[in-house]
């Protein structure tokens, strides 16, 4: 018997169960065939209800599936970063301070920033005091007027240079602060030639009269290196016959003649 046959007998036996006596069997079917369309309805319902369900649980897959690749993305870059920021910390450099051995000398100047300054030969160039100029080649303007931070190793140049044109025998302070060489302890001259294994640091010249007293008030007003209580020469000129220079003893800053007066000579270098 085909499938469409047995529901109407289904429904007309379920009717015939349900009738008392006297009831139109006809009427129980009906009734049946009401429930039945309700009972469709609601399951299309529900079905279409669980449809979206699905849907709506695939999609929200989908999207916790996108989330978790996007947090694992960021938990990568973050570890990278954290990475990047723990190799700046342990390349950064310390700072540098006034007093500081570096480099053959001592620290009596440092920037802003801490990583740039100036630093004083530890001793000084010459165990006696020189004049500032070159003998009677020195009776000339060299034009080393500058003062200030850095001042220095520009005068030194413009000294040598004017004061070895007729004269590259002779002593004088400038000459003495730029052929300074020490080795790392900033006591022990460099030989030449120098060996290879060795640290020998040059690069030294006379400070500028501003230089000059940074290194007094910095080093020696703070005990933090010994000076002779005596005149040290600046590479900065006055005028023809006059360069300046400082008493350690008093602090005093004043000019004197280039020739007449003895000196003695702390060499700086920069960093």
């Amino acid at each position: 018997m085909k499938i469409k046959y047995i529901v109407p007998l289904l429904f007309c036996f379920t009717a015939s169960a349900f009738a008392n006596p006297g009831d139109d069997i006809w009427d129980h079917i009906r009734m049946l065939k009401d429930w039945a369309s309700l009972a469709k309805a609601d399951i299309s319902k529900h079905s279409a209800e669980i449809a979206q369900l699905y849907s709506l649980t695939e999609e929200n897959a989908g999207q916790l599936h996108q989330l978790r690749s996007i947090t694992e993305g960021n938990t990568t870059q973050l570890q990278q970063c954290g990475s990047e920021i723990d190799t700046l910390k342990s390349n950064q450099i310390a700072p540098h301070y006034i007093g500081e051995s570096y480099r053959g000398g001592l620290v009596f100047y440092v920037d802003e920033r801490g990583q740039h300054g100036l630093i004083a030969s530890k001793i000084d160039v010459t165990e006696e005091g020189v004049q500032w100029r070159n003998g009677a080649a020195g009776t000339k303007v060299t034009n080393a007027r500058g003062d200030g931070i850095g001042a220095g190793e520009t005068n030194t140049r413009l000294i040598i240079s004017q004061q070895t044109v007729d004269d590259q025998r002779g002593t004088f302070a400038a000459l003495l602060a730029d052929n300074y060489q020490v080795m790392e302890d900033g006591i022990t001259p460099c030989k030449t030639p120098i060996a290879a294994e060795n640290v020998c640091y040059g690069g030294w010249y006379l400070p500028s009269a501003y230089e000059l007293q940074l290194l007094h008030m910095n080093l020696h007003h703070n005990n933090l290196s010994s000076f002779a209580p005596e005149f040290y020469w600046s590479s900065t000129e006055k005028n023809v016959s006059n360069a300046w220079l400082i008493n350690f003893s008093s602090g005093e800053i004043t000019a004197s003649s280039k020739s007449n007066t003895v000196g003695r000579v702390r060499a700086v270098s920069r960093f």
